[in-house]
């Protein structure tokens, strides 16, 4: 397959125009798509629209910034994955047989690009094994269609909502794609494709033992919830005094190098509290102290925001309460959507997180959106704009990150709505999701070892949690690092409360029972996190899925990454609750005219060693895990002399 010359296509008045690279005039209307090619058989591009007149533009109907058609011999197959749901089945696989007369259709759910009904990521491969990655840039409501035609497959992508007039010297754009071509199978492609998107499309190109990556003291989940403010007070969680001391035991753990605080640091905090940048009391010296603590203690500092959400009564819904464009009302009138794509509304939430930032020290800013935008930014439509008010709430976010990466140059950006509702190709060119999901928020590590399985088909960084440091939760939930939900206040906050939390947190078939509930051992915390340190590197390597994803608790799970030029690697492997004792391992690339060593780290970090050949590593290694749930990590790497 090879990339078309005809990319997209724009609708003016009910004609439709093909679009190639660079300018296209049509009447009063400038496009130009602009095209990069920064590896080989990796292209990317957004077409960019301006009427350069001074007078009102034609009707544009359409704006697909994908419109093409491929090549495809034989049989075809369509692979995606379902959005966040916050369920068992976020980002489980969807696959289709593209035959004639099929068109596969998607669009995410209320205009947050990868929630429940659709994720912009895929991969369609012929029978022949050749075939592309592809990746849409839009963190609004995109839609998508595949189909076969002929010997060829048709893509389109693009607004679902664009139906509008430009005023005089008016600019818009469209969707950004980023699409990889290859041969090879399902997985060699997408191997390649993140290789190459982490590379030129990621906001860490290359990463090395001395590249940071948040293996963060997170407690919000953990203490905040189930523990209502009693007689008017805060909880205890809510304080200085309590941030004060995570740090104190996260730094007696080694490896832990960030300190999180998440949505507790304002006034009214996650309750009723979104929309206000006065600190609670809790914190009357504001957070710079805690800033302070954690940079002497070796850690980063990393602040939680929501700026496109607001309670009424908070700073940002009395700002703007007169103008229901700035900020829109749902139907209950309690929650807001903050419009940041309103140039005034922009520059307000801008000037309040940057101070922020700057007064207390501020490392990695995190942006949660906790909101459908679709319905709210509807109601400010014009019947000639329709779809204007949702591109360019847009690219305010698209803007503010940017404006808050040049301030502050080395700024960190977390990635978050509701978990993972918002993983798409222009986020992930800025941000990491250090909280892949919202399963994040409870001890879920099956729902941890899915993510991992599905993620790493297309992401170029995700991180996960665990709430134990035991090595099924933290090999469950670990990447290239991990937010931990561990027993910092333990000894410090009434034990009840903690209990209150987690019952709070731990409901549901998905939740596993915590081993270290209330337990802190910094030097039992200081292992487990070294193993996880340990991983890193091999994140470097060749993802490759061993298991499907599973709901229930009777299955394994288990993937393997691979250093490809050394020929090494690890597996790791999960014996759920309910699974058997024994698992066959297969490994799909290794070279079978070699012996590996192999080195075991079981669910207690005790380590064994033994021998085997390549060929009983491709044709099955039959592999024990005696604790259910349990964890084995396998590391192999060539038998020296051989």
């Amino acid at each position: 397959m090879k990339l078309a010359e005809n990319l997209a296509s724009v609708r003016i008045d009910g004609v439709k125009y093909a679009l190639k690279s660079g300018e296209t005039r049509i009447e009063n209307l400038k496009f130009d798509l602009q095209l990069e090619n920064k590896a080989e058989n990796l292209y990317s591009w957004v077409v960019y629209l301006e009427n350069d007149s001074d007078e009102r533009s034609p009707r544009i109907q359409a704006l697909m910034g994908m419109d093409m058609r491929l090549p495809a011999a034989g049989e075809v197959r369509f692979n995606t994955l379902r959005g966040d749901d916050c369920s068992m089945r976020s980002f489980f696989p969807e696959s289709y047989d593209l035959t004639e007369g099929v068109t596969v259709s998607r669009e995410p759910t209320g205009a947050r690009s990868s929630d429940t009904t659709a994720f912009p990521y895929f991969d369609v491969v012929d029978s022949a094994g050749e075939g592309f990655v592809c990746g849409i840039g839009w963190s609004g409501q995109w839609k998508l269609e595949a189909s076969r035609v002929g010997e060829d497959v048709q893509l389109t992508a693009g607004f679902k909502d664009c139906d509008f007039i430009l005023e005089p010297h008016e600019k818009v754009r469209s969707v950004r794609i980023l699409i990889c071509f290859g041969n090879g199978g399902e997985d060699k492609l997408r191997q390649q494709f993140v290789r190459l998107h982490r590379r030129f499309y990621s906001p860490i190109p290359e990463f090395d033992d001395n590249t940071f990556f948040p293996s963060a003291a997170q407690c919000f989940d953990r203490y905040f919830w189930g523990n209502m403010p009693e007689n008017g007070k805060l909880s205890y969680f809510e304080s200085e005094d309590a941030q004060f001391n995570i740090i104190k035991n996260a730094a007696k753990c080694k490896y832990v190098n960030a300190f999180w605080v998440d949505a507790c640091w304002f006034d009214g905090a996650f309750r009723t509290g979104v929309g206000n940048y006065a600190y609670s009391t809790g914190f009357p010296n504001g957070l710079r102290g805690l800033s302070d603590m954690a940079h002497r203690n070796g850690m980063r500092f990393i602040l939680w925001f929501e700026p496109i959400r607001a309670h009424a009564g908070t700073d940002v819904f009395e700002k703007f309460r007169e103008d229901r464009t700035k900020i829109i009302p749902d139907p209950a009138g309690q929650n807001f959507l903050v419009n940041i794509g309103d140039p005034e509304v922009w520059q307000y939430q801008y000037e309040h997180i940057a101070g922020i930032i700057e007064e207390n020290g501020v490392d990695m800013y995190r942006q949660d959106f906790n909101t459908n935008p679709y319905d709210y930014l509807k109601t400010v439509e014009t019947p000639d704009r329709i779809g204007i008010a949702q591109i360019r709430f847009v690219e305010g976010i698209y803007r503010l990150w940017d404006e808050l990466r040049e301030r502050f140059p080395g700024l960190l950006i977390d990635n978050c709505a509701s978990g993972g509702r918002l993983i798409d190709v222009e986020t992930s060119m800025r941000a990491i999701p250090l909280w892949q999901s919202d399963m994040a928020c409870r001890p879920a590590p099956a729902a941890m070892q899915n993510e991992v399985l599905l993620l790493s088909r297309y992401l170029p960084y995700h991180q996960g949690s665990s709430f134990d440091h035991s090595p099924y939760f933290m090999r469950s939930g670990a990447t290239t690092a991990i937010a931990c939900e561990f027993a910092f206040l333990s000894g410090i906050i009434d034990p009840e409360k903690e209990r209150r939390s987690l019952n709070e947190v731990g409901k549901g078939p998905e939740a596993s029972n915590i081993r270290h509930l209330g337990d802190f051992n910094s030097e039992d915390i200081a292992r487990a996190m070294k193993d996880v340190r340990e991983l890193r590197e091999y994140w470097n390597g060749d993802f490759t899925a061993l298991t499907p994803p599973a709901e229930d608790l009777r299955s394994y799970a288990a993937y393997t990454l691979r250093l490809s030029e050394e020929d090494r690697g690890i597996i790791l492997v999960f014996r759920r609750e309910e699974a058997p004792e024994s698992f066959t391992v297969k490994l799909p690339e290794i070279n079978v005219d070699r012996e590996y060593t192999l080195v075991f780290s079981d669910e207690y970090l005790e380590e064994t060693e033994t021998v085997a050949t390549g060929r009983q590593l491709s044709e099955g290694l039959d592999v024990k895990i005696k604790e259910a749930p349990g964890s084995l990590l396998i590391k192999y790497r060539p038998r020296l002399g051989n």
